[in-house]
């Protein structure tokens, strides 16, 4: 079908939107682009008014960021244009009155409308049907209404302030809800029936900067969760988080903690599922091997920025380890056996440890290894061990004083990795090159 030179995009809505965005409903400063309304950083005191227009599509989306001289969004505010997306947040909004969504009911399925001063969830908010996508986090909100009429539809909900002191029972209504997202929650604990009919709804779950001394008991109700991320909660602490803390999790395959105030590796021996553990930014030192499962598909480990000081024990239990991350930590050795079984171990970052010595034999099993980072280490040049590394391909080496010199690298001339190996980042300090360059120039020359 010829289209005569007309540029169409279909939008998400299956609506054809044509190139020339015209036409738009509402006056500058506001700008339209296609079916997006812009109307961010206004000085004015009173919402925008629209107009009805034609358009070649059925609904619009709405950004509104920064405008902090409009407080209220009157009745009837959208009653000339139906919107299926809003995209209010980091606004001085205080009310939505009733009947602002009039019209938007069939169409609208996301609102972004965090950090504002909604004291609670507007009516017109509680009574969309259609909603997948809700964020509330952020508004002086203390509770949720019992009724939502988004109940069965909604996917996503970020929600949370200082202001919600008691949990929300109505969350436990939100059957459909798959990724929920909880900020600022003052409480130190949540209630054990927390989650009571969300067993098998949520997936991922989220707190940030939430007060909690350890893990909520109401994790072990959500058997089918997959993800669990807890973010600056630096009152999280290893005394007080039981060995049980998360069983009942038997879906669990990710652990994200970040900025808390753990010092030892939380018991995963009942999450045999789990494949990626990152505990960083906290002040964690140890792990017991006895917290691993029994046949443990770990998959990737982050430890950076934290106080660990050799290679965990339980890491040469997992192999199935591919990346393991422990930038910025207290290593300052990688001994014979420290890496021993990890025949799967693909990248290995240590840059910025204290890191002085690797033993000659570290690297005799990681014989799939293709990324090494030791940059800005105390290496005191470029380590031999590497030879055993048939398959490298990079290594950082940046702040790290290699000699370029055959006596000192002239056995890179018959390494089994030379052919594969594309990059080696730092510089000669014995001359003005390239440490790359070096190997490619000069390693071939050598007798």
């Amino acid at each position: 079908m010829a289209t005569h030179g007309l540029l169409m995009i279909i939008d998400t809505n299956g609506s054809f939107v044509p190139d020339d965005p015209r036409p738009c409903p509402v006056k500058t400063p506001c700008k339209c682009s296609f079916n997006e309304i812009e109307c961010s950083n206004l000085t004015q005191t009173e919402f925008p008014s629209f107009t009805k227009v034609n358009a070649s599509w059925n609904c619009w989306s709405l950004v509104m960021n920064n405008n902090f001289n409009i407080k209220r969004i009157p009745a009837g505010a959208f009653d000339n244009v139906p919107f299926c997306n809003l995209r209010i947040s980091h606004n001085g909004f205080e009310i939505m009155e009733d009947g602002a969504l009039n019209g938007s009911e069939p169409y609208l399925g996301t609102i972004f409308m965090q950090f504002n001063k909604f004291k609670e969830l507007p009516n017109e908010i509680a009574r969309m049907p259609n909603l997948t996508m809700l964020s509330i986090n952020d508004n002086p909100i203390e509770t949720l209404p019992q009724k939502m009429a988004f109940s069965s539809t909604l996917r996503f909900l970020d929600v949370g302030s200082p202001e919600m002191t008691t949990w929300p029972d109505s969350i436990r209504t939100l059957k459909s809800v798959w990724s929920l997202t909880l900020y600022n929650l003052p409480m130190s604990d949540l209630p054990s029936d927390a989650f009571e009919g969300l067993e098998n709804a949520v997936s991922l779950l989220t707190f940030t900067s939430t007060k909690f001394k350890a893990f909520p008991k109401a994790l072990k109700r959500l058997k089918t969760t997959t993800g669990l991320s807890i973010t600056d909660n630096i009152e999280l602490k290893s005394e007080g988080i039981p060995d049980d803390a998360l069983s009942g999790m038997d879906s669990l395959g990710v652990i994200f903690i970040s900025n808390s105030s753990l010092t030892r590796v939380p018991n995963i021996s009942t999450n045999p599922f789990l494949t990626y553990l990152t505990i960083t930014n906290s002040p964690l030192s140890t792990w017991d091997v006895t917290t691993l499962p029994k046949q443990p598909l770990i998959q990737s480990i982050d430890f950076s920025n934290t106080d660990i000081d050799r290679i965990p024990v339980p890491v040469r239990h997992i192999r199935s380890l591919n990346t393991l991350t422990m930038h910025n930590t207290k290593v300052t050795n990688i001994g014979q056996g420290d890496l021993a079984g990890l025949q799967k171990l693909r990248e290995l970052s240590l840059d910025k440890t204290p890191l002085a010595n690797i033993s000659m034999d570290a690297f005799n099993d990681t014989y799939s290894l293709q990324y090494l980072n030791i940059d800005f280490t105390k290496l005191p040049g470029f380590p031999r061990a590497i030879e055993r590394l048939p398959a490298l391909r990079a290594v950082g080496l940046d702040n790290i004083p290699i000699e370029c010199s055959c006596s000192e690298l002239g056995w890179m001339k018959h390494w089994i990795g030379l052919q594969q190996f594309l990059d080696g980042g730092g510089q000669c300090h014995n001359i003005h090159k390239y440490f790359t360059d070096y190997i490619r120039e000069d390693i071939p020359k050598c007798p």
